[in-house]
């Protein structure tokens, strides 16, 4: 993207919706936000988290540095005015790296004049949101970086017509009444949050022929799983948890098959905590309320 620009999702006249958050699972990005007010810091974290992005926070610029040491990190949002190291500093010496991989740079800012901008696109900074943040500019944001870096997931769509899983979470609203939409909607982020990661898990175990991380992984997915009504994926994990217990590894079709299920729960629960956030937990939602687009157009490089 052409540094003398902002981001099309922050032109003037354009506002991002807050439904773009509904897609972050599909468009996997670590986050490392730096701002040097720790309320500012935990209220960000929350955002990026609602949006369901992995996001880790620092206090200014020589602990972003630090960081980046340590991971390359796929979006960076900066507070302008830091002490120790401000936004503009660390924004010119990432830039200044000669690794190949490189940060999109989004500066969090409370001032937007037009000597700041240019300060903004001499530091190689990428796009910029105003504080207080918005959570539908920073989702628009986190869509401009991954379009930016991995490319948009709209050019790869397909019409390929995907199952749908049904949720079964009626028990949870017998048992806690209209408080179990308030917890879904803490739950539901949480268990998308972790999925990417259940899922390299267990192609390592599996390429390893691990019977007994195989067994412990499918046990964890199982309880995750029924906790947020997936029974269907509760119930393939427990069977392939007592196969892997006897020894007995799945083939490379009943792995995929289980994968792809796990993709298309994520999906489903995606579509479900947007009705949730719709509705502000006003009683039980019905499996067919959808508030995400359809279901059935899926990105072939789909990820939780």
């Amino acid at each position: 993207m052409s540094k003398d620009r902002l981001p099309s999702s922050l032109r003037a006249g354009s506002e991002a919706k807050v439904s773009d958050g509904c897609h972050a699972f599909d468009r996997p990005l670590s986050v490392l936000l730096a701002d040097d007010y720790e309320a500012n810091r935990m209220m960000q974290q929350a955002q990026v988290e609602q949006l369901g992005y992995q996001v880790d926070a620092v206090a200014n610029g020589e602990e972003v540095l630090r960081a980046l040491h340590v991971r390359n990190y796929d979006v960076v949002l900066l507070d302008i005015r830091m002490p120790i190291m401000n936004g503009l500093e660390c924004a010119t010496r990432i830039r200044a790296r000669t690794r190949e991989t490189q940060p999109f740079i989004v500066a969090v800012t409370s001032g937007t004049s037009s000597q700041e901008r240019a300060q903004i696109r001499k530091a190689g900074i990428d796009a910029y949101i105003a504080k207080p943040v918005e959570l539908g500019e920073l989702a628009g944001v986190l869509r401009e970086a991954y379009e930016q870096k991995l490319g948009d997931p709209g050019e790869l769509e397909d019409t390929t017509t995907v199952e749908p899983v049904e949720l079964e979470l009626g028990h949870l609203h017998d048992r806690l009444g209209s408080v179990a939409d308030q917890l879904l909607r803490r739950v539901i982020p949480a268990y998308l949050r972790e999925l990417p990661e259940r899922e390299a898990r267990m192609r390592k175990a599996l390429g390893a022929q691990d019977a007994e991380a195989v067994a412990q992984l499918c046990h964890g997915l199982k309880g995750a799983s029924r906790v947020v009504g997936a029974t269907e994926l509760a119930a393939i994990c427990d069977q392939l948890e007592q196969n892997a217990y006897a020894g007995t590894l799945p083939d490379t079709i009943k792995a995929d098959q289980l994968l792809d299920l796990a993709r298309r729960t994520a999906r489903e629960l995606r579509n479900r905590l947007a009705v949730l956030e719709t509705r502000g937990g006003a009683g039980p939602v019905s499996a067919q309320s959808r508030s995400c687009g359809n279901a059935a157009a899926a990105p072939s490089r789909d990820r939780y």
